[in-house]
């Protein structure tokens, strides 16, 4: 699926697959029927109107998909896996900002409307223009209407006043950076739980999009380390270093695959 040009991605269907590993029986069509399904609701809601503005497919996605169906953001346990797997967040109908954006997004798409996803630095929303004017919507807080001004509010909050704003927070992302973005939570959220086979499905998953990103063969060879593949850290770690000779972090990198020949030479 990723080896296609962003445009040409099925950012539902890709979804499905990242999880795949956790619901090895997912049915992939029974939840891009569901997606449909809202989809027609927002259409039926929207009626038969000749011409339908973006700002009143943003209402009526929004009336469906909060008012009617429910969906939220689970700021309770925002950490929680599941609310980075898309049937979870249709079944259970709450996410976090970049599934309930990527819902928002299909649901869009279906309806033929441009919507597209904004990647804020700890926030994901979506966006789109409304007579030359950017217009953002935030699925995490029940689709609430956003411009520039409320966007540089929201990530004061996350980051605290002294927070330095650049535009470029506020550009598209493509299909590609979605996933990988998508796939960088797991990672995260399973670091942090130590469970470090869960967290290697999702950096090669990332792998698939970015094969010669350094952070992620370095962070791989981490991971082969943790889960006692010796030679697999090694080969990872030097190729980071072949990569990114100049990193900051080469000194460190080049100690730790030092030390780890010498404890697969101990063995021999």
């Amino acid at each position: 699926m990723v080896s296609r040009p962003p445009s040409q991605i099925d950012l539902a269907a890709a979804a499905l697959l990242i999880a795949l590993d956790d619901y090895p029986s997912l049915n992939q069509q029974e939840y891009l029927l569901k997606i449909e399904r809202l989809a027609a609701a927002v259409q039926k809601r929207l009626g038969c109107a000749a011409e339908v503005g973006s700002m009143d497919v943003i209402g009526a996605i929004n009336q469906q998909l909060f008012d009617v169906e429910g969906f939220r953001g689970n700021q309770d346990d925002y950490y929680d896996p599941r609310n980075s797997f898309l049937n979870e967040v249709l079944d259970r109908k709450m996410g976090i900002p970049i599934t309930l954006s990527l819902l928002y997004l299909e649901i869009g798409k279906r309806l033929g409307v441009e919507l597209q996803g904004v990647g804020m630095p700890g926030h994901f929303i979506v966006k789109t223009v409304h007579q030359g004017i950017e217009v953002f919507v935030d699925p995490f807080c029940r689709g609430e209407i956003l411009f520039e001004e409320q966007c540089k509010g929201k990530l004061a909050q996350i980051y605290g006043k002294g927070f330095r704003f650049e535009r470029s927070y506020l550009n598209a992302v493509n299909s590609h950076q979605i996933l990988e973005r998508l796939l960088a939570n797991l990672k995260s959220i399973y670091f942090n739980r130590k469970n470090y086979a869960k967290a290697l499905e999702a950096i090669e998953k990332i792998l698939l999009i970015h094969p010669d990103s350094p952070e992620q063969i370095r962070d791989q060879g981490s991971v082969h380390y943790r889960l006692g593949q010796l030679s697999q850290a090694v080969r990872d770690w030097a190729r980071y270093l072949e990569l990114a000779p100049s990193a900051q972090d080469a000194d460190e990198v080049e100690k730790n695959l030092k030390r780890v020949g010498r404890l697969m030479a101990s063995r021999n």
